[in-house]
C-alpha cells in the first residue's frame, strides 16, 4: 500500500519530496489553520521540519501516514463486514432437538412406510378392487 500511494504521490509532485502545509491541504482535507493547531498541540498525525522557517512534510512520511490509516480503514471495514458468531448449541440443546426428531421419526420417514404398507395392500388385496387412500394418508 505504501509504495502505492507513495507512487501517486510521486506523480502529483513530481520531484519534489517536501511538501507545504497548502499540498497537505488538498490531500488530507484539513486546513492549514487547523494542521496549526494540531501541531502547536503536538496531535499532527505526520512528522514536520522546518525549512528556512517554513513547515515542511516529507513524502515519505506523508505515504506512510496515508497507508497506516487506509490500513486501519480495511481492518474496520473488515470487522464490519464479517458476519456474528452464531451461538455455539449446547449440549441440553443438542439433545431436546435429538429427542424431538426421535419421537417424530414418523414424520421423516412416514412417506416410505407409508408406500411400503400401500404395496402390501396391494398384493394382499385379492378382490381386484382399484386402490383407495387409507387414513394414515392425512398425515402428510
Amino acid at each position: 500500500m505504501f509504495a502505492i500511494i507513495l507512487e501517486d504521490l510521486r506523480k502529483r509532485y513530481g520531484d519534489k519530496v517536501l511538501l507545504d502545509p497548502e499540498d497537505l491541504e488538498a490531500i488530507l482535507g484539513v486546513s492549514t489553520g487547523q494542521q496549526a493547531n494540531l501541531r502547536s498541540q503536538n496531535r499532527f498525525p505526520i512528522p514536520i521540519t522546518k525549512v528556512g522557517g517554513r513547515i515542511k512534510v516529507s513524502i515519505y512520511d506523508l505515504a506512510k501516514h496515508l497507508a497506516g490509516a487506509a490500513k486501519e480503514e480495511a481492518k474496520a471495514q473488515i470487522a464490519t463486514d464479517t458476519p456474528p458468531a452464531t451461538k455455539k448449541e449446547s449440549r441440553s440443546e443438542k439433545k431436546a432437538k435429538r429427542g424431538l426428531l426421535e419421537k417424530n421419526w414418523w414424520l421423516f420417514r412416514g412417506h416410505h412406510i407409508i408406500s411400503i404398507l400401500d404395496h402390501r395392500q396391494l398384493l394382499d388385496d385379492t378382490s381386484g378392487a382399484p386402490f383407495t387412500s387409507t387414513s394414515y394418508d392425512s398425515n402428510l
